[in-house]
């Protein structure tokens, strides 16, 4: 490829010079400072702009250089090669799809600690700092992360500084073959330099197939009659019997009353506390019989001190022992299992309607 330019003034044309990346470390803080630059929508259609990444997040095989997530929850595992290395062609293939499997069925938890471990903060946190958006919804973006880690639905990126024939084959041949979840693209990000000026030209490559042949986009609206419906389905009925009551508590309670969320695969309901013009989760219940109480949801709205105060209430019910010590974003336990006692349900009940006394 060849790049002329010149100035208003100027009556001939300049050539621009490539301009090669020192390493690959180069090119990996290139795109962790600035993951707009990854086009995204090139390579799935339908999403939005990465907006937030983590640098070498650890799995068994070894260290993924990028890990880049979309505000609605899309994950994007990118790894980065220079053209000179001899692992562009086919062991880099092989080397990303191993690090998709490594990723595949990894519960949130286990995904949002290794996350808090290499950027200090949970994802959910990491996210929305780069989200400006007042009305982004954390239970969607974690439902949304928890059903592509279950169904390996990622967005697997070799980003090279110039692509060969030969891949951009091998990624058209996974994505026009078979029907995986995940979607394949080399991302090549040229360089030019031409006196103190720099260009980039990200250019994709690989034939994608649209996010609707993979069922990432889809999304239910529930409501009371819905969600009662699939958890009968799903739950024993002394556990059935423990979400009916939690919700006919939180309809009669909720200061801010009740959300339903999204999800593909479960129903759910958030009790939502409101102070002033902002509002936070408290817990959250799915039809599947999980109850996730929302700790670090509540910073928006709470001080740290009533949060340890409300902490405190809570490690007192024998099925959350433990909680006044945790300083996880959802803290997720299941009814039936955990919650098996209705008088630790109305223990729990009497521990949330406390927080009006903070009020």
């Amino acid at each position: 490829m060849k790049i002329l330019m010149r100035s208003g003034n100027q009556e001939n044309w300049k050539l621009v010079q490539s301009y090669a990346y020192g390493n690959e470390v180069e090119l990996q803080e290139l795109l962790a400072d600035s993951p707009d630059l990854i086009p995204a929508r090139e390579m799935r259609e339908g999403v939005s702009q990465l907006v937030a990444v983590v640098r070498e997040y650890s799995v068994p095989i070894g260290a993924i250089d990028i890990l880049g997530f979309t505000a609605e929850g899309e994950i994007a595992v990118i790894e980065c090669k220079l053209a000179n290395n001899p692992d562009i062609k086919r062991k880099v293939i092989g080397q990303v799809l191993e690090y998709g499997a490594a990723l595949w069925g990894m519960s949130y938890e286990e995904f949002d600690q290794k996350i808090q471990e290499r950027a200090g903060k949970t994802l959910a946190e990491l996210v929305q700092s780069e989200v400006d958006d007042p009305e982004w919804d954390e239970e969607l973006f974690r439902s949304n992360i928890e059903s592509n880690l279950e169904e390996g639905n990622f967005i697997l990126v070799i980003v090279v500084d110039e692509i060969n024939d030969q891949l951009t084959r091998i990624i058209r041949f996974l994505n026009a073959c078979g029907n995986p979840r995940f979607s394949f693209a080399a991302l090549e990000m040229r360089r030019f330099q031409s006196g103190n000026f720099e260009l980039l030209v990200p250019k994709v490559g690989g034939d994608y197939r649209p996010s609707s042949m993979r069922g990432t986009s889809e999304r239910r609206s529930w409501d009371k009659g819905s969600l009662f419906e699939d958890a009968k389905e799903k739950l024993e009925p002394d556990a059935f019997l423990l979400l009916e009551n939690l919700y006919d508590f939180s309809e009669a309670h909720a200061p801010d009353g009740v959300g339903f969320g999204s999800g593909k695969a479960n129903g759910s309901f958030t009790y939502y506390y409101a102070r002033g013009n902002s509002r936070a989760s408290i817990f959250s219940v799915y039809s599947n019989g999980d109850i996730s109480i929302n700790l670090r949801a509540m910073e928006k709205i709470f001080t740290p001190e009533e949060i340890e105060e409300f902490q405190m209430k809570l490690g007192k019910i024998p099925a959350l022992h433990g909680i006044e010590e945790s300083n996880k974003y959802w803290n997720t336990y299941k009814l039936g299992v955990d919650f098996v006692d209705p008088e630790e349900i109305k223990v729990f009940k009497e521990c949330v309607l406390s927080l009006n006394d903070l009020s």
